[in-house]
Protein backbone atom coordinates (compact mmCIF):
# COMPACT_ATOMS: atom_id res chain seq x y z
CA UNK A 1 0.00 0.00 0.00
CA UNK A 2 1.08 3.43 -0.33
CA UNK A 3 1.66 5.71 2.20
CA UNK A 4 -1.44 8.10 1.30
CA UNK A 5 -3.42 5.16 1.66
CA UNK A 6 -2.18 3.58 4.42
CA UNK A 7 -2.48 6.96 6.21
CA UNK A 8 -6.27 6.89 5.05
CA UNK A 9 -6.51 3.80 6.84
CA UNK A 10 -5.26 4.70 10.17
CA UNK A 11 -7.68 7.28 9.66
CA UNK A 12 -10.65 5.32 9.16
CA UNK A 13 -9.59 2.78 12.63
CA UNK A 14 -9.40 6.23 14.39
CA UNK A 15 -12.41 7.18 13.03
CA UNK A 16 -14.61 3.89 13.94
CA UNK A 17 -12.85 2.50 16.76
CA UNK A 18 -15.49 0.21 17.29
CA UNK A 19 -15.59 -1.36 14.40
CA UNK A 20 -13.26 -3.54 12.72
CA UNK A 21 -11.23 -1.96 9.83
CA UNK A 22 -9.39 -4.48 7.70
CA UNK A 23 -8.09 -3.54 4.56
CA UNK A 24 -6.48 -5.82 1.98
CA UNK A 25 -3.29 -4.07 -0.10
CA UNK A 26 -4.54 -4.36 -3.61
CA UNK A 27 -1.33 -4.75 -5.32
CA UNK A 28 -1.04 -1.94 -7.01
CA UNK A 29 -0.58 0.25 -4.15
CA UNK A 30 -4.37 1.19 -2.90
CA UNK A 31 -6.54 -1.20 -0.50
CA UNK A 32 -9.86 -3.21 -0.13
CA UNK A 33 -11.03 -1.81 2.77
CA UNK A 34 -14.53 -3.52 5.14
CA UNK A 35 -15.94 -1.70 8.60
CA UNK A 36 -17.42 -4.01 10.32
CA UNK A 37 -19.87 -3.00 11.56
CA UNK A 38 -21.62 0.63 11.17
CA UNK A 39 -25.14 1.36 11.89
CA UNK A 40 -27.33 2.39 8.20
CA UNK A 41 -29.41 4.34 10.70
CA UNK A 42 -33.55 4.07 11.69
CA UNK A 43 -34.71 3.36 8.30
CA UNK A 44 -33.48 -0.12 7.87
CA UNK A 45 -34.75 -3.37 9.54
CA UNK A 46 -31.10 -4.20 10.11
CA UNK A 47 -29.27 -2.11 12.60
CA UNK A 48 -26.00 -3.36 11.77
CA UNK A 49 -23.68 -3.86 8.26
CA UNK A 50 -20.40 -3.82 6.78
CA UNK A 51 -19.39 -0.83 4.42
CA UNK A 52 -16.69 -1.94 1.78
CA UNK A 53 -15.07 0.03 -0.72
CA UNK A 54 -11.32 0.68 -2.61
CA UNK A 55 -9.49 3.01 -2.11
CA UNK A 56 -7.17 2.99 -4.76
CA UNK A 57 -3.47 3.86 -5.75
CA UNK A 58 -4.01 7.77 -6.75
CA UNK A 59 -5.81 8.57 -3.61
CA UNK A 60 -6.03 10.98 -2.11
CA UNK A 61 -6.28 12.15 -5.91
CA UNK A 62 -9.53 9.89 -6.16
CA UNK A 63 -12.56 9.52 -4.79
CA UNK A 64 -13.60 6.74 -3.06
CA UNK A 65 -16.59 5.37 -5.20
CA UNK A 66 -18.79 3.26 -4.49
CA UNK A 67 -18.77 1.84 -1.69
CA UNK A 68 -21.26 -0.98 -0.72
CA UNK A 69 -23.39 -2.92 1.85
CA UNK A 70 -25.31 -5.97 2.63
CA UNK A 71 -27.51 -6.89 -0.50
CA UNK A 72 -30.04 -7.79 1.94
CA UNK A 73 -30.54 -4.53 3.63
CA UNK A 74 -34.37 -3.15 3.63
CA UNK A 75 -36.18 -0.26 4.70
CA UNK A 76 -38.66 -0.45 7.76
CA UNK A 77 -41.23 0.82 6.20
CA UNK A 78 -41.10 -1.54 3.28
CA UNK A 79 -40.63 1.22 0.11
CA UNK A 80 -37.44 0.50 -2.64
CA UNK A 81 -34.54 1.91 -2.00
CA UNK A 82 -34.38 5.45 -3.87
CA UNK A 83 -31.80 7.48 -5.83
CA UNK A 84 -28.24 6.57 -5.09
CA UNK A 85 -28.85 2.90 -4.56
CA UNK A 86 -27.96 -0.06 -6.72
CA UNK A 87 -27.79 -4.42 -6.75
CA UNK A 88 -24.25 -4.81 -7.66
CA UNK A 89 -21.56 -6.91 -6.66
CA UNK A 90 -18.48 -6.11 -4.47
CA UNK A 91 -15.21 -8.88 -4.97
CA UNK A 92 -17.27 -11.39 -6.58
CA UNK A 93 -19.89 -10.65 -3.44
CA UNK A 94 -23.27 -9.62 -4.30
CA UNK A 95 -23.72 -6.82 -2.47
CA UNK A 96 -25.71 -3.21 -2.61
CA UNK A 97 -23.87 0.18 -4.04
CA UNK A 98 -24.17 3.42 -2.81
CA UNK A 99 -23.46 6.04 -5.75
CA UNK A 100 -22.44 8.69 -3.28
CA UNK A 101 -20.04 10.60 -5.85
CA UNK A 102 -18.20 13.92 -4.84
CA UNK A 103 -17.96 16.07 -7.38
CA UNK A 104 -16.21 19.00 -6.38
CA UNK A 105 -14.02 17.11 -3.57
CA UNK A 106 -10.50 18.24 -2.71
CA UNK A 107 -7.79 16.09 -1.89
CA UNK A 108 -6.96 17.99 1.45
CA UNK A 109 -10.14 17.99 2.97
CA UNK A 110 -12.12 15.16 1.29
CA UNK A 111 -10.55 12.34 3.04
CA UNK A 112 -11.52 8.61 3.18
CA UNK A 113 -12.99 8.91 6.38
CA UNK A 114 -15.09 12.00 5.77
CA UNK A 115 -16.49 9.86 2.47
CA UNK A 116 -17.55 7.50 4.69
CA UNK A 117 -18.60 9.47 7.44
CA UNK A 118 -20.90 11.66 4.97
CA UNK A 119 -22.56 8.09 3.57
CA UNK A 120 -23.04 6.98 7.22
CA UNK A 121 -25.04 10.15 7.44
CA UNK A 122 -26.65 10.31 3.55
CA UNK A 123 -27.86 6.54 5.05
CA UNK A 124 -29.06 8.04 8.12
CA UNK A 125 -31.53 10.29 6.77
CA UNK A 126 -32.99 7.92 3.93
Amino acid sequence: MKPKVQEAVAELRACFPAAVVTADDDGSGGAFVTIDPIDPGPAYRQSRTRLKFHINHMYPDADVYPLFVRPDLRRVDGRRHGKGFATGSYRDESALQLSRRSNHRTAEFDTAARKVLKVIEWLHAQ
